[in-house]
């Protein structure tokens, strides 16, 4: 496929590659946009087909398809760069950081074994490659990239066991709801430093299907 087959949808490979190197920091944009382009010389027939459907449509559905491959690229590369299976990706909801934050902070890598991560009605949470030590370590580099604000209030609350009363005081907030609202949004900081929320793949749908959900 030449380029100019591709060109009139870079701006889609473009902000698809922006999006996914933002969740996923640790590879590099130019990477993610290869990995598109790719995709482009791997489905010269399904482009066509779509194309063939009209320009809003082929729009929306590249958008998927781009997503999805964009997502398949970082968990594969991700999972290669720190050394375990693709299968065994995990993504850090905000619970399981919490969990992992006292630890982490005071340098207990020995507890591991004491940690659960699960949820009521749910299965404890898998270490990636079955070892929570690399779970503390990417959330222990994330926090040292976080700003100093964030990770002050970070550790009075997971390091020094502060309530949201006593954090609020020392850090002049006013009231233990600016306290946790503050806490909240550097803990959203840290996860997405470390490999964002779980991301999902779009349904990549036919051309058939596009129209039923359209109508």
């Amino acid at each position: 496929m030449d380029w100019d087959s591709i060109e009139k949808w870079d701006y889609i490979v473009t902000a698809v590659a922006s999006e996914y190197h933002r969740k996923f920091p640790m590879v590099e944009l130019e990477d993610i946009r290869q990995s598109l382009y790719q995709w482009f010389t791997e489905h010269p027939n399904k482009l066509k087909d779509w194309e063939a459907i009209g320009e809003k449509d082929a729009k929306n559905l590249i958008y998927r398809s781009l997503r999805n491959d964009a997502l398949d690229y970082c968990q594969r590369w991700k999972a290669k760069s720190v050394g375990y299976d693709v299968t065994d990706v995990h993504y850090y909801e905000p619970e399981i950081v919490e969990a992992l934050l006292p630890p982490v902070l005071r340098g207990e890598y020995g507890v591991t074994h004491k940690l659960n991560l699960g949820r009521p009605g749910r299965p404890s949470a898998p270490a990636e490659g079955g070892n929570l030590t690399i779970m503390m370590l990417e959330v222990d580099s994330g926090y040292w990239k976080l700003n100093k604000d964030d990770r002050r209030i970070i550790f009075l609350r997971f390091a020094e066991n502060l309530d949201f009363g006593e954090i609020a005081n020392y850090l002049e907030l006013g009231t233990d709801s600016a306290a946790r609202m503050r806490l909240k949004r550097a803990i959203r900081r840290l996860v997405n430093k470390i490999g964002g929320y779980k991301p999902y793949n779009d349904v990549d749908s036919s051309a058939a299907e596009l129209q039923e959900e359209e109508e």
